[in-house]
């Protein structure tokens, strides 16, 4: 039937019961507690693993930071590497391959999941994060040791600290990641985008990489520490064409939320085609 869309089945059209419904609530609860002990376990280890090879490998021996960058991605892998089922399919990878940037990469924020996924999916970078996160052990740590900047929290020179330290890692060949929302989204909508990442890639002279995140507020919900392994093969990150750092840095952050917006509408509408178009189940009630 043209326009057909599935609703979600009753409990008793389902077949599952309060009883049932309870039980898979506790089992996602048990797995998400297994799930961040792990997430926290391995960070440790990577903590140690930076500890020990920052002695050979430190700004001076290594001076875009390379070996500590690529335990933080290990660190990212790590953490969904033990999701069963998941995956994450990124497109538009070859705009940040050999000899492409420097570029300040822009995504758009919807779970605590995109920082790890981020690191583990794309090419070495440095992101700008909030103060919290560098006295987070084990994961401030490592934060720390790869070089990562710390955003300013209303500090006399803050912003020209934040401002002079991503320039530095720019003009060194290293993108810089910026969340231009400054948080996460509570409803999967792309919010207002801040000027403070597109100022940076003015006074760098690099483009802007707009970055679509989608599937991620499923995953793990803001406000909410439970996974939903259910949702480990829906995550999906669409590298942008960059945008060159011309005009208002207000006119750069419009254009590169409005192609977020485009590509996650996409994605959104394709998800539900392909819902309308799924054949209704013929099983037996």
């Amino acid at each position: 039937m043209p326009g057909y869309i599935p609703r979600e089945p009753s409990d008793r059209a389902s077949g599952v019961g309060p009883s049932r419904r309870s039980f898979q609530a506790g089992v996602r609860v048990i797995g998400s507690l297994l799930f961040w002990s792990w997430v926290l376990l391995w960070g440790s280890v990577i903590a140690v693993l930076g500890l020990l090879l920052f002695v050979p490998f430190n700004p001076w021996t290594d001076p875009r930071l390379r070996v500590m960058g690529a335990l933080t991605r290990l660190w990212g892998w790590g953490a969904f590497r033990m999701v069963p089922g998941f995956r994450v399919e990124v497109v538009g990878l070859e705009r940040l391959g050999p000899g492409q940037g420097p570029y300040v990469l822009c995504p758009n924020h919807q779970s605590f999941a995109d920082v790890p996924l981020l690191l583990m999916a794309l090419p070495q970078f440095k992101f700008i994060a909030k103060t919290p996160l560098f006295w987070t052990p084990p994961l401030g740590l490592q934060m720390r040791l790869a070089g990562y900047v710390e955003a300013s929290r209303g500090e006399a020179g803050g912003a020209e600290r934040v401002l002079a330290r991503s320039i530095a890692w720019l003009r060194r060949g290293v993108h810089v990641l910026v969340f231009p929302e400054g948080t996460r989204s509570p409803d999967g909508r792309v919010q207002r985008f801040g000027q403070g990442p597109f100022a940076l890639a003015q006074r760098a002279g690099v483009p802007v990489v707009p970055v679509a995140v989608m599937g991620t507020r499923k995953l793990v919900p803001k406000g909410d520490f439970r996974f939903d392994f259910s949702e480990a093969g829906n995550v999906r990150i669409e590298i942008l064409e960059p945008i060159p750092p011309t005009g208002e840095a207000r006119e750069l952050a419009s254009r590169a939320r409005a192609r977020i917006q485009e590509a996650v509408g996409q994605s959104s509408a394709g998800a539900a085609r392909r819902v309308q178009d799924a054949p209704p189940d013929e099983s037996p009630r």
